[in-house]
């Protein structure tokens, strides 16, 4: 018989949402078992032969192609999401409810994934790891051992992947493999972000006999094949792929949380929006993602359509390349700060679902600080700026921009109109998601437009991800020596009572930030998904990503 999922209920929890604070180390309440059917009191009559039990399939519409299965090459929405609910994470965040009603994560509860328990020394140097045991990985059966979870470590800092920044940004300085289950990592200084960083979708272990047997000369970390191939042990595994056409993901029946309730999922690609709407009000698709909000405001209404709209801390920013000629001047960056139609973006692109901008931080994270900002939609001011920065004619440049997200799409026709009263000529480049992808890595866009999503809430973390000197997702090729002294500043101020000179420092990263204008910051819209009525368990994340396992059909 089908039973919904189980959900792991773990004893101490993290409380404070620093590594040094407290160290938890949970006990796992075993999966209750359905009792057994009572002894038959009569003699059984003849009965026809069973009929199977009927496949739970959960079908989502996407707009284009998954760009990799390795995630420490990730960039993507699409990807993450597949990785995330293909790989089993190191560690998972509580739930708790919203003041809005949703299910949402949260962030001070720490439970254990795939590592099952573990100690943190006092001085918060070091932390000893305990690999869950008897799990399995999905396409070999082979036992997930610390090995597997090791591999990862010497994987990407020779990759220079997105697990090197991971490393780097936690402050582990050293790992040591204490029997097969357990290992040890070290920490050059107590880390406020490790939990949240090793709850990523691309912190899982990963098949590392598997991966050897694909390493050549060449590639000996197996890039190729791994982008190519899942290689996990989480709730669900690429059953197949068909590029251009669906990729489908079967339930891992052997999960240690215990199966989910759709045995399949079907990742349908539609790259039209509009015919992504048209599958979900037909009933021939449960969600339908990356949708218009104009798309969404049609479907609000429609029978057998509910659209969740929950607050965020995402930001839609234009990402200006500081090294590259007109925006390595700040005076031109400053320029097209003025020349961004505010208002217009938040009323006629997000529908009033979005807050309008005013820093580098988000104002639904803590420490933001408003009266900072000084742009508005002002041409003339924009104008006089271009003069003085040397362009009283103007210039042309090329956005870059992911193809088949409509709001993005959307977003760069409105800037390309309202630039060109300034004599800016933006030509708009629609890009597939992993040539995108790769240009963000090389830092080869003069001009691109994402979203940014802040799911760890704190403007260190902000800072070492996207603003300081050289770090893997400075995108912009941004520097200033003052704010990457902030950020390093920041970072040690984790204790309650550095909370008020936190706060001072923060306050002075946002000033220079929005002074610099690195990016053009656009809106800070709600996360909205729609769906069919039936579909319910949805988990609301800090990262946005659609997690496939506590759902189910109503």
């Amino acid at each position: 018989m089908k039973r919904l999922p189980w959900f792991v209920v773990l004893t101490g929890l993290i409380l404070v949402p620093v590594l040094a604070a407290c160290g938890p180390t949970p006990t796992t309440v075993a999966p209750t078992q359905p009792p057994p059917p009572p002894g038959a009191t009569t003699a059984p009559q003849p009965t026809a032969a069973p009929t199977p039990e009927e496949e739970h399939v959960l079908t989502i519409a996407v707009a284009g192609d998954v760009e990799t299965l390795d995630s420490d090459f990730s960039h993507f929405q699409l990807s993450n999401e597949v990785n995330y609910n293909t790989q089993d994470q190191w560690f998972l965040y509580g739930r708790t409810t919203s003041p809005e009603g949703f299910t949402v994560y949260d962030a001070s509860k720490i439970e254990g994934s795939a590592i099952e328990s573990w100690e943190l020394s006092p001085d918060g140097l070091s932390i000893t790891l305990h690999v869950r045991k008897g799990m399995k990985f999905n396409h070999t059966g082979n036992p997930v051992t610390a090995d597997d979870f090791l591999y990862y470590f010497e994987r990407g800092t020779q990759t220079k992947s997105g697990w090197l920044w991971n490393i780097q940004t936690a402050y582990i300085d050293g790992w040591e493999k204490i029997d097969d289950m357990t290992f040890r990592l070290h920490f050059s200084q107590p880390s406020p972000f490790f939990f949240y960083l090793f709850r990523d979708q691309s912190q899982a272990p990963v098949d590392s006999v598997e991966m050897k047997k694909h390493a050549t000369a060449d590639d000996p970390w197996a890039t190729t094949w791994k982008a190519k191939h899942d290689a996990a042990s989480g709730e669900y595994y690429v059953e197949s792929w068909t590029p251009g056409v669906e990729m489908v993901l079967r339930a891992n029946p052997d999960y240690w949380a215990g199966p989910p309730y759709f045995d399949k999922v079907v990742l349908k690609v539609v790259p039209s929006s509009a015919d992504r709407v048209l599958l979900l009000q037909q009933g021939s698709v449960d969600i339908a993602e990356q949708l218009s909000m104009t798309e969404l405001d049609a479907l609000r209404n429609a029978p057998g359509v509910k659209v969740l709209s929950i607050p965020s801390r995402n930001q839609y920013h234009v990402g200006l390349n500081n090294t590259m000629p007109p925006f390595d001047n700040k005076l031109v960056r400053q320029a097209l700060s003025y020349a961004v139609p505010y208002d217009t973006i938040i009323n006629d692109v997000f529908k009033g679902r979005a807050l309008k901008p005013d820093s580098p931080v988000a104002q639904r994270g803590q420490f933001h600080v408003s009266g900072l900002w000084p742009y508005t939609f002002d041409l003339d001011k924009a104008r006089e700026l271009l003069t003085q920065a040397g362009y009283p004619n103007g210039f042309d440049a090329t956005l870059d921009i992911p193809a088949g997200d409509p709001i993005i799409e959307e977003l760069a026709i409105l800037l390309q109109s309202t630039f060109k009263q300034i004599n800016v000529n933006l030509t708009i480049n629609k890009q597939p998601a992993a040539v995108f992808a790769e240009g963000l890595d090389k830092r080869t866009h003069q001009m691109w437009l994402r979203d940014l999503l802040w799911y760890v809430d704190d403007p260190a973390y902000i800072g070492l991800c996207f603003y300081k000197t050289g770090v893997v997702i400075d995108w912009m090729n941004y520097s200033n020596p003052e704010v990457d002294r902030l950020i390093e500043e920041m970072v040690r101020l984790w204790r309650p009572e550095d909370r008020e000179k936190k706060a001072e420092l923060a306050r002075e990263f946002q000033r220079i930030i929005i002074e610099d204008a690195p990016t053009l910051i656009l809106a800070e819209p709600n996360f909205e998904l729609a769906m069919r009525a039936d579909i319910e368990g949805y988990v609301h994340l800090p990262d946005h990503l659609l997690w496939y396992y506590p759902l189910y059909r109503k």
